[in-house]
């Protein structure tokens, strides 16, 4: 399948700037476009016709954002040219390469979202522009040991449902949705755990590590910069603590009336949960991403879905991710999840106190 383009272009800021890469990024080695296309083409082919239509500043065409993720991994190490040209791992990178990975891929986003007509055009979260299949990890609830499920999910049931097993069922219902309209022609795979022909998809996290043993596995691969433990206040769910904080002092909390969290048996009345949203490569295939969707309870994890589905507040947290991160695909939230009256409230990112954590930061990484 060709490369798909993204938006219309209206300049060529990009194009210029890609050219400026390949011919003297690196001042002892000009590199062809076919040198750059077969290192790019680790995970997925392309051609170096593909990327002279990207360097045309007369008329140019927009790379996907994962190509230009690609353009930054390339150009972040001299390491790129030991041998022949080719893509060093992520994983090896080392952090002042990372930090200069982080700060070449925002400076092509930016100019991505310009050419395509400003920011407002750059940026659609849940729209993925390489046409390449999602797939929704969603929790297992048969993985649970304290859960009581009915008779209808056992398959051997006239009336067995798959669904009535799946954790998180209101922000999956939500998410599902919105991802087929955004993107009607992708293929959106819905699993409770996940093959090896789903791993190199765009994949969607929904939920924790409790009853997903997919999720807990795409953490240890990936040095999240937040993390859930078990806290004996808590027995309703893990909270959040930052990574490298000493014997988990730090910690995200939801809030509870009269600051009473109840009992396994019994929980307290939920005011506030804490959520996660989250974007990275994804580990299984660098040309797709990976996104959390995540919480210490359900009403962590609708709220961070419906941060960026509810037309309320979407625009607007399109707009702070936008500004924060400069269309990055690399960062991760924690915000706050009001719950009203047994309703969940989606958050505002820009209203005063609702982020609780982000990273990176700042240009240099540092965790606020």
């Amino acid at each position: 399948m060709a490369e798909q383009s993204g938006p219309p272009v209206t300049g060529a800021s990009l194009a210029k700037r890609l050219r400026e890469l390949r011919r003297s990024h690196f001042s002892d080695a000009k590199i062809t476009q076919l040198q750059l296309a077969q290192a790019l083409s680790k995970d997925e082919a392309v051609a170096d016709s593909t990327l002279s239509s990207w360097e045309n500043v007369k008329t140019p065409t927009l790379p996907p954002r994962s190509r230009l993720s690609a353009y930054a991994q390339f150009f972040a190490t001299e390491r790129s040219l030991d041998g022949e040209p080719h893509l060093v791992a992520l994983e090896e990178l080392t952090p002042e390469e990372q930090q200069a990975r982080d700060e070449l891929e925002r400076e092509l986003f930016k100019l991505r979202a310009e050419d395509a007509g400003g920011a407002s055009a750059g940026r659609r979260f849940w729209r993925f522009d390489d046409d390449a299949p999602i797939t929704v990890i969603c929790s297992d609830l048969r993985k649970s040991d304290e859960l009581v499920l009915g008779p209808l999910t056992e398959e051997d049931n006239p009336n067995y449902a798959e669904l009535y097993s799946y954790g998180d069922l209101d922000a999956l219902f939500d998410l599902y949705g919105h991802l087929r309209a955004t993107n009607p022609d992708i293929p959106v795979h819905i699993r409770r755990g996940t093959t090896n022909v789903d791993l190199p998809n765009h994949l969607v996290v929904l939920g924790g590590i409790a009853w997903n043993e997919v999720t807990r596995r795409l953490n240890d691969m990936l040095a999240l910069p937040i993390r859930q433990v078990e806290d004996v206040k808590i027995h309703s769910g893990e909270v959040f603590v930052p990574a490298g904080n000493p014997d988990n002092r730090e910690q995200f909390l939801p809030r509870w009336r009269e600051d009473d969290p109840g009992t396994a048996e019994k929980p307290g009345v939920l005011l506030e949960d804490v959520g996660m949203l989250g974007r990275l490569p994804n580990p299984y295939n660098a040309l797709r991403t990976l996104t959390y969707c995540n919480g210490i309870h359900s009403r962590g994890v609708l709220g961070a879905v419906r941060c960026l589905t509810d037309p309320a507040v979407r625009e607007d947290n399109e707009g702070y991710l936008e500004e924060t991160f400069v269309g990055s695909d690399h960062f991760v939230i924690l915000m706050r999840v009001p719950v009203l009256g047994g309703q969940t409230v989606s958050p505002s990112l820009k209203s005063p106190g609702t982020v609780l954590f982000q990273w990176p930061g700042n240009a240099s990484g540092e965790l606020t």
